[in-house]
């Protein structure tokens, strides 16, 4: 079963903390996740498992620190296929990634709009 990929419950309360930065954050978030995505599906082509591994880590981190909780997991689990040395089975979880990336993207349009 697939975790949604935004906690609202962990984005409300770094919202709260957050407050003043906030709208820089998403905006950053929103324009350079995508070029991370595009780096990690041309790595997994690639087969290269240490840019891989690399790629993912960076995606996860950003994603916790926004709470898309749901969409770091599946960054770690990207991540964990880099580390082991391969990138089989990164390509489908990279599909997902994707999905999930655009709803995150399009509700932080959303909270941008509402920011403004």
């Amino acid at each position: 079963m697939l975790q949604n990929p935004l906690d609202l419950h962990a984005y409300t309360e770094m919202k709260e903390i957050m407050e003043e930065v906030l709208p820089e954050l998403l905006k950053t978030f929103n324009n350079y996740m995508p070029d991370l995505l595009k780096d990690l599906s041309q790595a997994i082509t690639a087969n290269n498992p240490d840019l891989v591994f690399g790629i993912a880590h960076r995606m996860k981190s950003s994603c916790n620190s926004l709470g898309a909780l749901g969409l770091a997991k599946v960054c770690e689990n990207i991540e964990m296929i880099g580390r082991a040395g391969g990138t089989e089975g990164a390509s489908e979880l990279s599909s997902q990634l994707e999905e999930q990336l655009s709803e995150v993207i399009e509700f932080f349009e959303e909270e941008l709009k509402g920011l403004g």
